[in-house]
């Protein structure tokens, strides 16, 4: 079971839908919901032939598009616990919009070639419609309201038609837009500054690339805000020439860097280009002879031709029909192309490096060794033979991710369901680095060992066809001829993937046996190194106990110089720096006690010439009748007193310059 489906190619063939009924299967068994679908209808009745539907991303709105009209629902809300509509009614109704209903349903002429969700749109309610009269019309869901908002002309207008016929000239031609797809947003220069600034998304332009019918591809910058008018500029120059005879049909832009452009023709040839930059001459040059140039080119690296219908027989298919491609959010480098004949795989190789080269990883890699990497297609549903004209062409195609698998609806009204089995290839070893030492002539074993081994398994595994899922029309009525030729095929395919798992066989004992090679010769390499290891550990050993002794005899001639040094410094004639300083500090307390012992003689001899004067005195006063008062002898003590203890401070620091200068 699936959880959603959208029709997301254009129906072709005779098959008849329900016009009110479009049904939705949800992811419930019959037991949990009681049943397995939904019936959406649209309050509007639908006037025209639906061909495809286009969802929005936030799943708000659903277009309902066919060649004369646009329908577009707004989806009711999701509710728990399985996200059914409306609490899992049996009916829901949902409010509709008919876009330019009197203007695509009344004319024979222009008619709805594709319809898109812009994608800078904010609330993702901006239609983006081409029609075939050359012009992309903008439409807006606001406030429950559609509105037209804008129509840009992307070339000549028809005019006349074919008598008889709905094609009119321009379209025999090739000059009218058959299909369109929007680019990477860029910045423009004005805007660069205030996005920078405020980061306003709203300042984004999305460039849009339309696909005429001649292969030419045209560029129209339409921003979602409506503040600045586009021109259309183009067509993008092409390194190659499209065949006249060819009719282009669908483009697409993958979400690589470069960007990478995909167009197909409805010979079942696909082209692949990249989109750069014109250089600043060169473009003023080509805007000068043409003022509408485009800034880019297109730069195709490859093409590849799809297999429209199983071939059974050596006869040319000639076979030809509408191709429509979608791109898969799960690996930006693939893509499906469906059609009439069933559905391909298309996986761009070359884009991993191409990345890996552009961020500029790899800059010594040449270009041509990363676009030699051929694209892989795959033949996935096949519902036609070359041999047979009947058809059971696909209808209806959706992708259902985590894990990646298609949904496709089928014109007998089947529905099929496939798992896509994606084998990542894991990120390379390291190359093995062994220095060549004659470096003239490169070796096989190295080149081998060099190349990551389940690259190349992978690419002798690599089938050039395979048998696809038989999906054929015809209610089951082939002849034996035509199961017969199926089963030569179906054999043939097989016998040559056989042979290449013969070859991936011999590839893997080749290996085995050079990796057993290399194992001998590695243990060899082992136990010599084992033998080495243990001759340099007694080395070591040895050099040790040497290198102790020596350090032992170093730290005794060490202290032997220490010695000597002290000796010598002892013996020496002329005094060191501190003996001298120590000297002259010596001679200046010298200095200093030879005034202090002049400075106590002096003090000595006032001493003993008082003592001589008081008893002078002392004699001089017995002589006196009158006695001295007390006042003056009081005074003459505090004199002596004093006297006599200054002498004895002296006395006490001449001792201790004696004790200091060791004279005693």
């Amino acid at each position: 079971m699936v959880k959603s489906f959208i029709y997301d190619c254009p129906i072709t063939g005779s098959s008849n839908l329900l016009l009110r009924k479009l049904t939705f299967t949800h992811h419930k068994t019959q037991l949990e919901l009681g049943k397995l679908y939904l019936n959406l209808l649209p309050l509007l009745p639908v006037l025209f032939q639906p061909e495809f539907l286009v969802a929005n991303d936030t799943g708000t709105l659903l277009i309902v598009a066919g060649s004369s009209g646009i329908l577009v629902m707004e989806l009711p809300a999701r509710y728990p616990p399985y996200g059914a509509f409306e609490n899992n009614k049996d009916v829901v109704y949902c409010k509709s919009h008919s876009l330019d209903e009197r203007l695509l349903f009344c004319s024979e002429v222009i008619k709805v070639r594709r319809v898109r969700f812009h994608p800078g749109s904010p609330k993702n309610a901006h239609i983006l419609v081409l029609t075939s009269d050359n012009t992309l019309r903008l439409y807006g869901i606001e406030n429950s309201t559609a509105i037209s908002l804008a129509a840009y002309q992307i070339g000549e207008t028809p005019i006349g038609v074919f008598p008889g016929t709905k094609t009119s000239y321009l379209a025999a031609f090739g000059e009218v837009g058959v299909d369109f797809d929007f680019g990477q947003p860029e910045l423009d220069l004005d805007t660069k500054s205030l996005f920078l600034k405020e980061k306003n998304f709203s300042s984004l332009v999305w460039p849009v690339y339309v696909l005429r019918g001649d292969g030419s591809v045209y560029t129209i910058n339409i921003p979602a805000d409506q503040k600045t008018k586009p021109t259309v500029s183009g067509p993008l120059p092409r390194n190659t020439r499209q065949d006249p005879q060819e009719e282009a049909c669908s483009i697409i832009c993958l979400n690589t860097n470069p960007e990478v452009v995909c167009i197909a023709n409805s010979n079942g040839t696909i082209y692949h280009s990249t989109l750069l930059q014109i250089e600043e001459e060169e473009y003023a040059k080509l805007k000068s002879e043409t003022p509408n140039t485009a800034k880019k080119e297109l730069l195709c690296f490859e093409s590849i031709e799809l297999e429209l219908g199983l071939s059974t027989t050596t006869e040319d298919n000639a076979y030809t029909c509408p191709i429509f491609l979608h791109k898969d959010e799960s690996r930006p480098g693939r893509y499906f192309a469906t059609h009439s004949a069933g559905i391909h795989s298309v996986s761009i190789t070359c884009l991993k490096d191409l990345q890996i080269y552009i961020n500029g990883s790899t800059e010594n890699q040449p270009m041509d060794d990363i676009f030699n990497q051929e694209s892989k297609a795959e033949y996935l549903v096949c519902t036609k033979t070359s041999a047979s004209e009947n058809t059971n062409p696909i209808i209806g195609f959706a992708l259902y991710y985590e894990p990646t698998s298609l949904i496709s609806i089928l014109a007998d009204g089947n529905l099929l369901s496939l798992g896509i089995l994606t084998a990542e290839i894991l990120p390379t070893i390291e190359e093995l680095e062994v220095e060549d030492k004659k470096g003239d002539v490169p070796s096989p074993l190295k080149k081998m060992l060099r190349d990551p081994f389940d690259h190349n398994i992978q690419k002798l595994l690599r089938r050039s066809s395979n048998q696809p899922i038989l999906k054929l029309g015809g209610e089951g009525k082939h002849s034996q001829k035509e199961c017969y030729e199926l089963l030569q095929r179906a054999s043939q395919v097989f016998r040559e993937y056989f042979e290449n798992h013969a070859r991936a066989r011999e590839e893997i004992e080749k290996r085995v046996k050079a990796l057993q090679m290399m194992k001998e010769f590695q243990l060899k390499q082992i136990d010599n190194m084992n033998a080495e290891k243990h001759a340099l550990r007694e080395k070591a050993e040895n050099l040790a106990e040497k290198y102790e002794d020596i350090k032992d005899k170093q730290d005794e001639m060490m202290k032997r110089c220490e010695k000597l040094l002290v000796v010598v410094s002892q013996k020496g004639a002329e005094p060191s720096d501190s003996e001298k300083e120590y000297l002259k500090e010596l001679e200046l307390y010298r200095d200093k006690i030879e005034k202090y012992k002049t400075s106590i003689e002096k003090l000595k001899m006032k001493v003993k010439y008082q003592k001589i004067q008081i008893a002078n005195w002392k004699a001089q006063e017995e002589r006196k009748v009158s006695q001295m008062s007390e006042t003056h002898s009081n005074t003459i003590k505090n004199n002596l007193k004093e006297t006599s203890e200054k002498i004895q401070e002296m006395v006490k620091e001449l001792n201790e310059y004696k004790e200091r200068l060791h004279l005693k």
